[in-house]
């Protein structure tokens, strides 16, 4: 019986302090998981959003087994509550959807990315997903970069071993609810004078018109494809000025620092 990994990344958004949070799967197959047992897998993750200076003690207990994962929000938090998790699904070969049901406050709802899929919302109730099986040319790549100021280019460039094989950036699976690529900041709309995206370089110039106060960060969710199957690993490199930092996590692996010279990924 094979069973394959989807990552799943979980969007909380205004969770009741002092709430008992359950997802429960009700689809046999189906399971929650760390992820593979390779010594730069992602594993469990989890992140708050500060923007609104929330308290970073807004989880008290989180617990999970094979079908059901529990959260359990703190009591000493006056105000609803925004945080991120990732984890993972251990999936049966042939099982394509996923239900089941969760509990939540009626205020709060989870957006729930499965693998390259576009989001599903998720609210108090019954819970439902289409699954896909990861496209085994495909990577999803989380591009994240500090500190640029207005005026700055910033180049990320994709390569490979020469003889070895091929790499490019592209647009992900071609299936109609891939997620496609996604450029987003805190702060909401990234200042771009230009942006370029071929086949082995991410280009970004911020515009000069940019709020010349406070240095910016922004995140893009891209893809990469490459050939043959079996290509072990893949180089990136950064162009910038020195104010700019750059991380880039590829697929299940942890995040690392891309710098101006060839930093290797393995797929």
């Amino acid at each position: 019986m094979i069973r394959e990994l989807l990552p799943v990344v979980l969007r909380f958004n205004n969770v009741a302090t002092n709430s008992n949070i359950n997802f429960t799967f009700t689809t046999a197959g189906v399971s929650w998981s760390l992820g593979a047992r390779s010594g730069d897998s992602m594993g469990f993750t989890l992140a708050f959003d500060n923007n609104n200076n929330q308290p970073q003690s807004c989880i008290q207990k989180i617990a999970f087994t094979d079908g059901m994962l529990a959260i359990r929000t703190a009591s000493d938090n006056s105000s609803l509550s925004s945080f991120t998790l990732t984890l993972y699904l251990r999936v049966t070969s042939g099982v394509d959807y996923l239900q089941g049901y969760c509990t939540l406050n009626n205020e709060a709802n989870v957006m729930v990315y499965l693998g390259s899929q576009r989001a599903v919302e998720w609210r108090n109730g019954r819970i439902s997903a289409v699954l896909r099986g990861p496209e085994s040319r495909f990577r999803g790549v989380l591009v994240s970069v500090f500190g640029a100021a207005p005026g700055n280019k910033i180049s990320m460039e994709l390569s490979t071993k020469k003889g070895l094989g091929l790499v490019n950036w592209c647009l992900g699976p071609a299936f109609s609810e891939s997620s496609g690529i996604m450029l987003t900041s805190a702060n909401g709309t990234v200042p771009l004078a230009s942006m370029s995206y071929a086949n082995s370089h991410l280009v970004f110039e911020i515009a000069q018109n940019a709020n010349a106060s406070a240095a910016m960060d922004f995140v893009m969710a891209t893809y990469i494809t490459w050939e043959p199957v079996d290509l072990p690993y893949l180089y990136l490199k950064a162009s910038c000025d020195s104010n700019v930092s750059m991380y880039a996590h590829v697929g299940n692996r942890q995040p690392q620092l891309v710098s101006q010279t060839y930093t290797v990924f393995t797929l």
